[in-house]
């Protein structure tokens, strides 16, 4: 019998969701179509069939931003209208509490936030690439390389070193024109080395007609044709491309953050968005742990509109902070961690606060 309503539960969250969720595409259709359709009105190469192209791309970037708001919503109204006809009294009659109504839509969440991750780390970065692409033809211009194989005036840090390359060249894995700076602990330079060009060889780095001088002693300048050059800077290093954060899927954003701390870069705006998409799908779980209790009390002060109204004010809530805390860590005013961590905490306590005292109201 339990598990005959669990499935009910469950398709009545999932029903839903489908419907709240068309109801949010069809609003984007809408309002960001005519936006687009104004935009590429005067475009060379603008046609219907690519301003609906770029509609239909950036659909998942949108729809996954507004999951938890959409999952809020949907848990609102669910139950809203099981208690409406009074389901949620019998299933409490029949002695189920309130934990165990949770549970099918914590599992309909789970299934959400783990689709969320998945559009959100494969398919919106993906999407994003294509979307500039398109853009950039229906108006007439060139594709933007994203990762230049060839950089000029190149600067990165490794332990106490500064190196500076006049050109980089990543096809042939070598620098031009390198200058290495050596510093002690005390930020003292204790040495430098000039290079007409740097290889990466089989057996690792080499530089070739240089000088090394050392400052450190009273020692004269001792020019080389070939010196071996210990260093930790990987090929992957000489792609100067920094493609925006949101184009980047988790595996990617964590590299790109660790090389650019590495060479001494400040990689805030890469580390706050790979703990974004991290925290993302627990947002979605703790807007459906903050629906329930609202829900219940709710329907005995007023019913489905009101569970309405309370609903879009606390989605709208919900975004709002999401986005004052990410401006402010990508900003550095908060680390990372908090900065994307925190709201979902918050709501998440909330609900689980409300939760507790609803299930020991109903005891008593």
């Amino acid at each position: 019998m339990v598990r005959i309503l669990s499935r009910y539960l469950f398709r009545r969250f999932t029903s839903g969701f489908l419907q709240v969720l068309g109801v949010f595409a069809a609003l984007f259709f809408l309002l960001d179509g005519a936006e687009e359709a104004r935009r590429y009105s005067h475009a060379p190469y603008a046609s219907w069939q690519g301003v609906v192209e770029l509609l239909l791309l950036r659909t998942p970037s949108f729809l996954v931003q507004l999951l938890p708001p959409i999952v809020l919503l949907t848990t609102l109204l669910v139950l809203s209208r099981l208690a409406r006809y009074n389901e949620i009294t019998v299933m409490r009659a029949g002695g189920l509490s309130v934990y165990r109504v949770l549970l099918p839509f914590l599992a309909g969440g789970v299934l959400v936030a783990t689709m969320q991750f998945l559009i959100q780390d494969r398919v919106v970065p993906r999407a994003s690439e294509i979307v500039q692409r398109l853009s950039q033809r229906m108006q007439g211009r060139q594709p933007a390389i994203a990762l230049s194989r060839e950089t000029q005036d190149l600067w990165l840090r490794d332990g106490n070193r500064i190196i500076h390359a006049e050109q980089v060249s990543a096809q042939h894995r070598a620098l031009l024109g390198v200058s290495v700076l050596q510093f002690d602990d005390q930020y003292r330079l204790i040495g430098r080395t000039d290079a007409r060009r740097a290889e990466r060889l089989t057996q690792g780095w080499m530089l070739f007609q240089g000088i090394t001088y050392d400052f450190r002693a009273d020692a004269a300048p001792r020019p080389f044709q070939e010196h071996p050059w210990e260093v930790t800077l990987e090929t992957e290093q000489l792609d100067r491309g920094t493609p925006p954060p949101d184009a980047l899927p988790v595996r990617r954003l964590w590299v790109m953050a660790q090389r650019l701390e590495q060479e001494g870069y400040d990689a805030t705006l890469y580390r706050v968005a790979l703990q974004r998409k991290l925290a993302d799908p627990f947002a979605t779980l703790a807007a459906i742990l903050l629906a329930f209790p609202f829900a219940l009390r709710l329907h005995r002060l007023g019913g489905a509109t009101r569970s309405l109204i309370v609903g879009l004010l606390t989605g709208f809530m919900m975004f709002v902070m999401a986005e004052m805390t990410m401006a402010l860590g990508e900003g550095g005013r908060l680390p990372p961690l908090v900065a994307a961590w925190s709201p979902v905490l918050l709501f998440a306590s909330l609900g689980a606060f409300l939760l507790v005292h609803l299930e020991e109201d109903a005891r008593a």
